[in-house]
């Protein structure tokens, strides 16, 4: 009797270390990082991946990306603005709307320990942002603007651009009666579909306009949008005594429709020639 009951524990031993040794082995996911230009999102439940698709919760995703949401727990049905943009969900169905437009998922937005959780890469699209995802670190980079320097010369008698290094930018001598030294700063908002920029000048400008007898140093900064290839925005000009270096003239206004091209060929000079002469 002893002897069958040892047997019988024996080739019970034997057949759960099979079973240990024929088992897929499991692992925990690694935690999928979230990143919105550069910045790592908190959320407070983890980000999950269904069927090779990241879901995230539905509010923190959306304020992070400066929008509105609502949830209607009777038709469990979200609804997310932000500006022209309206985004409309429901749990468990792969159609989505953007502006009324059907939209088809690969993965439903889902309801996960109590969490209301909806397709990253989807919502971040439709609100214009850019999506990468890196497969080693299990991050997805969400990239919502752009921001770009340029520097250059103008030259004051051919209009014509030579483009420059940062850093010769920053050895040149600002003051010059031939050529203007600009910086230039684009902006462009995925989100918004919009673009900013923002540019110094320095140049040495004549009599013409100024009110002085003799060339001032000048800067001048200009601060507006482009739509269509057309810069509307405001300005700045200050005006200082080549000799004693003291401030001497301030000019403040506006300016609209100039055309943008990469760059901005307005210079110090004509603007308070056309604005400012007196």
């Amino acid at each position: 009797m002893i002897k069958k009951f040892t047997s019988r524990i024996t080739l019970a031993l034997i057949l759960v270390l099979i079973s240990f040794s024929f088992a897929p082995s499991a692992e925990a996911a690694p935690a999928i990082t979230v990143e919105i230009d550069g910045d790592e999102v908190e959320f407070d439940q983890g980000a999950v991946s269904i069927n090779g698709r990241t879901l995230v919760p539905m509010r923190t995703i959306f304020e992070e990306l400066e929008s509105t949401v609502q949830w209607n727990a009777k038709t469990k049905s979200i609804t997310a603005v932000r500006g022209t943009k309206k985004i409309g969900l429901v749990i468990g169905s792969k159609t989505a709307t953007v502006n009324g437009q059907k939209i088809a998922l690969d993965v439903a937005p889902q309801i996960i320990n109590g969490r209301t959780l909806v397709p990253l890469r989807f919502i971040s699209e439709a609100l214009g942002a850019k999506v990468d995802w890196n497969n080693q670190t299990k991050t997805v980079y969400i990239t919502t603007y752009v921001g770009a320097d340029r520097y250059y010369f103008v030259n004051l008698q051919t209009k014509n651009l030579e483009l420059i290094s940062e850093d010769r930018y920053d050895q040149e001598d600002p003051f010059n009666s031939s050529r203007e030294l600009v910086s230039d700063f684009i902006f462009t908002s995925y989100l918004d579909n919009n673009k900013e920029f923002y540019s110094q000048h320095t140049v040495r400008v004549s009599n013409g306009g100024t009110g002085f007898a003799t060339p001032h140093d000048a800067y001048m900064e200009l601060d507006g949008t482009i739509v269509n290839g057309k810069a509307s925005g405001e300005y700045t000009i200050e005006l200082f005594d080549i000799k004693t270096e003291s401030h001497k003239k301030t000019y403040t206004g506006s300016f609209k429709d100039i055309t943008y091209d990469r760059n901005i060929k307005i210079t110090v000079q004509e603007i308070i020639n056309k604005n400012h002469v007196k």
